[in-house]
């Protein structure tokens, strides 16, 4: 998920670039002229339902802006911009993206949106514009929610902008049992193996990254481990670390040795490998570090793996470590060659392909 997002990103900033170049080529046919402040239109980057497939557009025209989303906006007199702000927070603007005729603007995460003027407000040398325009609120962000529950558990979804919430566990819609801007507690339905959540307010949609099932470390080690433990058992190992966490509420501390090992046995008959093309794990290190990673004991494919002193996202893919056609053991061995490190673990699991 996360690797389609900055790849969408990045095609994103191309098509910029190429507006960019257009209109300045425009303004420069025109003898460089800069036009009066005015605004004449609001396009939205990307128009992209993670629900429907091949309904993504570019630069479609709006009269709502969404706090975090990047928009166009058109008009003249812009080339002089020293600000633009939306319900009176300032948006950080990229110079590059600044024509006579044109302004890409990345929306700031924070603007507010709920009792406010809904107003965006242009400076530039020659003057101010107020513009009236909408601002609503960010898509739903999905910090955490229990991953591998049973059908009829009551869940509880922790996020923020969570504002009239629609609930889906892969199609299936739920009702909202409670909710707040932050929390919805929901009903799990039934069949939700292999499926995703996803959570609507008014602004859009946001797909979890996690599939139902997945997890082998949610808040706790799941029923999908066997067994586990440490090569040197006098390493610190506690599996219910509650100081910090990616996802849920506990992580997994490991005061690693040099060159030790935590080990990880999976009950193979609860995971077709078949469905998943990849294990996802997140890490933070008291040191920017590295972890081999062992699959199934192969140390002919030992993978590596490098990550920071703040929560890194890592994949495994099961191309890279042999192919196996189970999955029995996962084995993490530091590698920082420097005599240990603290290594938090969390959201530790598998990708479906």
């Amino acid at each position: 998920m996360k690797n389609i997002k900055n790849i969408m990103l990045l095609k994103f900033y191309f098509l910029a670039s190429i507006l960019i170049l257009s209109l300045n080529s425009c303004s420069n046919d025109e003898g460089g002229a800069f036009g009066t402040l005015a605004v004449t239109g609001i396009s939205k980057s990307v128009i992209d339902d993670p629900l429907v497939e091949g309904d993504r557009k570019v630069d479609v025209p709006t009269d709502v802006i969404n706090a975090g989303n990047t928009y166009i906006i058109r008009g003249s007199g812009f080339s002089s911009l020293k600000s633009i702000s939306f319900n009176g927070l300032e948006s950080a603007f990229n110079p590059t993206f600044v024509t006579d005729n044109a302004i890409v603007i990345a929306v700031d995460q924070a603007t507010p949106y709920y009792n406010e003027m809904d107003e965006m407000k242009i400076v530039t040398n020659g003057g101010t514009l107020n513009y009236k325009v909408k601002i609503r609120p960010p898509f739903p962000n999905i910090s955490g929610f229990p991953i591998n529950p049973n059908p009829g558990d009551i869940i509880t979804i922790k996020g923020e902008y969570f504002l009239r919430p629609v609930v889906n566990f892969g199609t299936t819609s739920v009702e909202p049992i409670s909710s707040t801007l932050t929390e919805i507690k929901v009903q799990v339905p039934s069949d939700i193996q292999y499926k995703y959540l996803s959570v609507t307010n008014v602004s859009g949609t946001t797909v979890a990254g996690q599939s139902f099932g997945s997890a082998i470390f949610d808040d706790a080690y799941t029923s999908l481990k066997a067994y586990d433990g440490l090569w040197n058992a006098s390493d610190g190992y506690n599996t219910a670390y509650d100081k910090d966490a990616k996802q849920g509420t506990k992580s997994i501390q490991w005061k690693a040795g040099g060159w030790n090992g935590l080990y990880v046995g999976i009950d193979k008959t609860k995971v077709d490998i078949t469905k998943y093309k990849a294990i996802r794990i997140t890490i933070k290190g008291e040191r920017s570090g590295t972890v081999n990673a062992i699959v199934n004991g192969n140390y002919g494919a030992v993978f590596s793996l490098t990550f920071k002193s703040d929560w890194t996202y890592l994949e495994i893919p099961f191309s890279a470590v042999g192919n196996p056609a189970e999955l029995t053991e996962i084995t993490f061995q530091e590698s920082g060659n420097f005599g240990g490190n603290t290594l938090l673990i969390d959201d530790f699991g598998l990708i479906l392909k």
